[in-house]
């Protein structure tokens, strides 16, 4: 993920300090970093803070599993089994362990089966971690944002800069969704709610986007559960992942490995950073709504679909593949991947070797033009063009703009890149 810092951190480290010293003697188990990293260590690459591999091994974190959040994936009938009685263990006898501290019951029961969603579930334990066992409060001070750039927590002048109705109506959904959801929890459990009453507003919404943007998943037997691991959070997303997470074999750890099957190799290479996938369907819409950052590589993103529609059976799969390979061997690859999105509206000849098959026709210009206008109209429509919006990314303007609003720019400008690349695409489509 793409971590800030500044004065807001360092605030909230000298207010933990302060905390630390008035607490009680508890328990001694720490998630700072150096304790977790096995053959990894935390530094700044290409996508901000992240992980990277040291080389000298393929177990990168661990961490001890019965010091962690985590909560059943599923609740109801016949949800419970093994891993809710791992979860009750973990609460009641490895925090006390690892923390000195006493969870209370009625915590214990809601993450295992509170009828809502996991994360719902998750943010209750892990606010009422941060307020009582000092080594969650010390990794939210000192390791986690204090701050969110997630796109559904975004103001109105940051939605109105995304210049795209149909991304600011997710937003505002997701945010009205988890602010109604986790009212309606807090209703249903008032004693959960008074468990975590010495939590402000500001702190709930806070838990609530370290779950949203850092758990993560696994299984205990052969159960389905969602975790909140310290440091292994710290590893960036990429589609093609080069690390692998689980539960331990011997069910002790929750674990970073490396993927022997990662594009990069079998065995892991000083100084190469950690990935994992965060979800691999994820568009940079989704990363930008849900986790604050975008691809810039993303094979995920697609072209909107009046860009093709006017395409739909009217243009031959060949004459598209032949287009994009031309493009590909020129060097434009933008472009040929913003062609490649016809293919799948494209109409289909006979199968490859088929003896005496007639050639392919040839793309009606009319068809042409009118996927060209669709482009067109979508790019007149933007109050900004894509050299406005990169001259505002490359001016000292930028450092002004708070994070969401920089990268909603960042966004515009990149559905503004692949729509010119789409032109260029169709001025060579025969």
């Amino acid at each position: 993920r793409r971590h800030r810092w500044g004065a807001r951190r360092r605030a909230r480290r000298a207010s933990t300090r302060r905390a630390v010293a008035d607490a009680d003697a508890r328990g001694t188990t720490t998630f700072d970093p150096a304790s977790t990293l096995r053959h990894a260590r935390v530094d700044v690459g290409a996508h901000g803070r992240g992980l990277f591999v040291t080389g000298t091994g393929s177990a990168l974190v661990s961490v001890a599993i019965d010091a962690l959040v985590c909560a059943p994936a599923a609740v109801g009938e016949g949800a419970e089994g093994r891993a809710a009685t791992a979860i009750r263990e973990t609460y009641r006898e490895g925090w006390r362990r690892h923390f000195g501290v006493d969870v209370p019951e009625c915590l214990i029961e809601f993450v295992i089966s509170a009828p809502f969603a996991k994360d719902v579930r998750l943010a209750a334990m892990l606010a009422w971690a941060v307020k009582n066992a000092e080594a969650w409060r010390a990794y939210g001070a000192e390791v986690v944002p204090a701050a969110f750039d997630c796109g559904y927590l975004a103001n109105e002048e940051e939605l109105e800069m995304l210049q795209d109705a149909e991304i600011r109506v997710m937003a505002e959904r997701s945010k009205a969704g988890y602010e109604a959801t986790w009212n309606a929890a807090m209703e249903a459990f008032p004693d959960v709610k008074a468990a975590l009453g010495t939590s402000s507003e500001d702190e709930l919404r806070w838990c609530r986007s370290w779950v949203h943007t850092r758990a993560i998943s696994g299984k205990l037997g052969d159960a389905d559960c969602a975790f909140l691991a310290p440091t292994i959070d710290l590893a960036n997303h990429r589609v093609e992942s080069t690390a692998k997470y689980g539960v331990s074999a011997d069910g002790k750890n929750f674990e970073l490995t490396w993927n022997e099957d990662s594009i990069e190799g079998p065995t892991p290479v000083a100084n190469t950073e950690v990935f994992i996938s965060y979800g691999d369907r994820m568009n940079n819409a989704l990363l930008m709504l849900h986790y604050g950052f975008i691809d810039d590589e993303n094979r995920n993103e697609r072209l909107p679909m009046e860009f093709i529609a006017p395409g739909a059976r009217r243009v031959h799969g060949s004459r598209v593949a032949d287009a994009c390979k031309a493009l590909d061997d020129a060097g434009d690859k933008a472009a040929a991947l913003a062609g490649s999105n016809l293919l799948m509206v494209a109409s289909r000849g006979p199968p490859p070797g088929v003896a005496d098959a007639p050639a392919p026709p040839e793309t009606d210009p009319e068809v042409i033009q009118a996927l060209r206008q669709a482009v067109d109209s979508y790019l007149s429509a933007c109050p900004t063009t894509l050299a406005e919006d990169e001259a505002l990314l490359a001016s000292a303007e930028a450092a002004s703009l708070s994070p969401r609003a920089l990268l909603a720019v960042r966004y515009r400008a990149s559905r503004k890149r692949a729509a010119e690349a789409y032109l260029r695409f169709l001025s060579i489509l025969k």
